[in-house]
Formats: C-alpha cells, sequence, structure tokens
C-alpha cells in the first residue's frame, strides 16, 4: 500500500505492523496475554493513523494531544473520530472483526491468566483483517 502523506500517521502505521508483527512471535510461543494485548496496541496504533490521514494538516497537533489519556485506547472514541473527521465507514466484515477486538483493554496488562489460545488467534485474525483494511485507506 502507498504510505500516507503524514509524517505523523506514517509513524502510526508502523508501530500497527510492528505490534502485530510482535504478537504473531509470542503466539507461536503460547504467551496468548502478551499477543492479544500487543495485537490490540496493532489496532489502536491503525486507528490513529486513520485518523490523523482524515485530518487537515492544521488540526493534526490537536489531534495528536487528544491521543493521550485513557480514551486514547478506546477503539469506539478512535472510529467515531476517524468517522467525524470524514473518514470511511467500515464495510460489514470489518464491522465483524472490530467489535470482535472492541472488548480489548490496556488492563491486559494486570491480567495474569493466559488468554485461551483459541481466543488469541481468534483475536489476533480480527486485527490482522483491520490493520490490512485501514492500511488500504491511508
Amino acid at each position: 500500500m502507498a504510505l500516507p502523506a503524514s509524517s505523523e500517521a506514517r509513524v502510526y502505521r508502523r508501530c500497527a505492523f510492528q505490534r502485530h508483527e510482535e504478537a504473531r512471535i509470542l503466539l507461536k510461543a503460547t504467551k496468548t496475554t502478551g499477543a492479544v494485548y500487543l495485537a490490540g496496541y496493532g489496532i489502536e496504533c491503525i486507528l490513529k493513523a486513520l485518523v490523523l490521514t482524515a485530518v487537515p494538516e492544521g488540526e493534526r497537533i490537536e489531534i495528536m494531544k487528544s491521543f493521550r489519556g485513557g480514551k486514547a485506547h478506546e477503539y469506539e472514541w478512535l472510529r467515531s473520530l476517524y468517522l467525524t473527521k470524514g473518514g470511511a465507514r467500515f464495510p460489514p466484515e470489518i464491522t465483524r472483526h472490530f467489535t470482535l477486538a472492541n472488548d480489548w483493554s490496556t488492563d491486559l496488562r494486570y491480567m495474569p491468566r493466559s488468554v485461551r489460545p483459541e481466543e488469541a488467534e481468534a483475536f489476533l485474525e480480527a486485527s490482522e483483517s483491520i490493520i490490512q483494511w485501514a492500511d488500504g485507506k491511508l
């Protein structure tokens, strides 16, 4: 895919792909909670890249500031922001993946139990679909 014109969006895009790759490595090593945690960050990063691509250059600094704090980890907030700024609607298949992944939270970092392998695999498949779709919109 073509790289986004916004340098800020390019950074988030690169991070999305790196976190997803790291998640795959953890999943292979049966570190399922860490895999889901990093894959979730991949989704968050690609959503932020989408938002930054949708806003005019003059608004990017203010948008970047809004990426701090708890709400900046919320997929629904990021999706709404993207749509509000004129972004493309999510197609039905991506909406299904998004719904599966939408339970993700940074609270996973405090979860001592392992995510079941089949749940982790489904989450990573959803995250990959979301990232690939979003990459095509950048």
